[in-house]
């Protein structure tokens, strides 16, 4: 019993002793609070969104502040660093504890050549003499084809709600009068694979926004909106078809609607 006393109070004096700083649970992700994104191929002119949590911050005892810097670098397939942006935060920890979330993104340029990229990201505790730690994240950026960029796809949603799934259809080939013919379908799964309800559809050009010129700029921004009637895990897949250059694009995501009655228990 002696002995754990004396570990308490060791534990107790020496600061080197406190939580170690962490980066974790690091997941590409479609947007902020978006669904898991899994390995990440991107065309460019798509963005790479990031979230994950850091833990074992230092945190001022009488306020609950904390203080710390993230560092964003990109490296090419070379290594060498394409940019860097440091951004320094403080957080009143209000619900206690030593961790927060975090999220990045970093947007691809539409003509960048492809390869191997890495994401890094490093955080500095302020309040713990510049403690700090550092993670990689590699990605592939393919070469320009037909398909998805630009995902916004929250992961959670609640009965009642009106959840919108965002994305960009880019790449497409132009028939003889310069339009795209590009059929597009949104289908919702259940738990086992099953269709929930019939699949929405839309038609390029015909449902091409107001504004948009697909000769000047080969990009199409689309939403399809679901009305959350009921909670449950379901699958949403976007697919699309190009019916000039015979070729197919797909992406399949989670969506957890929660009851919200089951929280309050």
């Amino acid at each position: 019993m002696r002995n754990v006393v004396v570990a308490a109070l060791l534990v107790g004096l020496c600061p080197s002793l406190s939580p170690a700083l962490e980066i974790k649970n690091v997941r590409p992700t479609f947007g902020p609070s978006g669904a898991i994104r899994g390995e990440v191929k991107a065309l460019p002119g798509d963005f790479v969104f990031l979230s994950y949590d850091i833990d074992g911050l230092a945190v001022e005892k009488e306020t609950g502040k904390a203080s710390y810097v993230t560092s964003l670098e990109l490296l090419d397939p070379t290594g060498k660093s394409l940019f860097k942006k440091d951004t320094p935060v403080d957080l009143i920890l209000q619900l206690g504890g030593t961790r927060v979330p975090g999220d990045l993104y970093i947007t691809t340029g539409p003509k960048q050549a492809p390869g191997k990229y890495t994401i890094k990201l490093t955080v500095t505790d302020k309040r713990a003499k510049d403690e700090s730690k550092a993670i990689t994240y590699p990605f592939e950026l393919i070469p320009e084809s037909f398909g998805f960029v630009g995902i916004l796809a929250p992961t959670l949603g609640i009965p009642g709600q009106n959840y919108v799934a965002q994305f960009n259809v880019v790449n497409m080939a132009l028939d003889s009068k310069k339009q795209p013919n590009v059929d597009i379908g949104m289908r919702v799964l259940d738990e086992q694979g099953k269709p929930v309800s019939s699949p929405v559809y839309s038609r390029l050009p015909k449902d091409i926004p107001e504004g948009i010129d697909v000769q000047k700029e080969n990009i199409v921004p689309l939403s399809y909106p679901l009305y959350l009637n009921r909670p449950g895990r379901f699958t949403v897949e976007i697919s699309a078809k190009d019916n000039v250059a015979k070729k197919d694009a797909s992406v399949r995501y989670t969506l957890m609607v929660v009851d919200l009655a089951t929280l309050s228990r």
